[in-house]
C-alpha cells in the first residue's frame, strides 16, 4: 500500500507510463482515508468553535481556519498526481490517455444543466468510467472494445 502511494508521489507528472490496479487504487484509498480524518478533526473543530462562541469565548477558530487550509492545499496537491494517474491506469486497459479527457468533458457538459435526464446520461457516464478504471491490464487490447 505504502509502496503505491509512494509511486504515485513519485510518478505525478508521468504520464505516458502505465499503472497496474493497485497502483491506482491504493492511492485513492489513501487519499480518502485522509480526507476522512481531515474532514472527522475539521467537525470536532467547528463543533468546539460554535461551542466555544456561544459560550462567549473565541477558542478554536484559528485551527479551524488551520484545518481548512489543510484541506485545501492537500487537495491542490492531489489534483495533477490525480489526472496523472487516471491516465497511466487508462493506458494500462488497453486506452489512450485522451479517454480520460473524453469522459470528464462528457461528464462535465451532460451535469451543467439541471435537467434529470442529463444528470443521469451524466452518471452513467461516471459508471463507465469507473468500470474502464477496474478493467484488468491489457483488457481492452486483448478483448476488443
Amino acid at each position: 500500500m505504502f509502496e503505491a502511494y509512494k509511486y504515485y508521489w513519485e510518478n505525478a507528472f508521468k504520464y505516458r507510463a502505465t499503472s497496474t490496479r493497485a497502483d491506482f487504487w491504493w492511492p485513492v484509498l489513501v487519499n480518502f482515508i485522509i480526507f476522512v480524518i481531515l474532514y472527522f478533526l475539521l467537525a470536532i473543530a467547528g463543533f468546539a468553535s460554535v461551542t466555544s462562541i456561544m459560550n462567549g469565548y473565541n477558542r478554536g477558530v484559528g485551527f479551524l481556519i488551520f484545518l481548512l487550509f489543510v484541506i485545501a492545499v492537500f487537495a491542490i496537491a492531489i489534483i495533477i498526481p490525480g489526472i496523472a494517474i487516471c491516465v497511466r491506469r487508462v493506458r494500462d486497459t488497453g486506452l489512450t490517455g485522451w479517454t480520460v479527457l473524453v469522459f470528464w468533458l462528457l461528464s462535465l457538459i451532460f451535469t451543467s444543466n439541471d435537467s434529470a435526464v442529463m444528470e443521469t446520461i451524466s452518471s452513467v457516464i461516471d459508471i463507465i468510467f469507473l468500470v474502464i478504471l477496474c478493467l484488468p491490464t491489457g483488457y481492452v487490447s486483448k478483448h476488443g472494445w
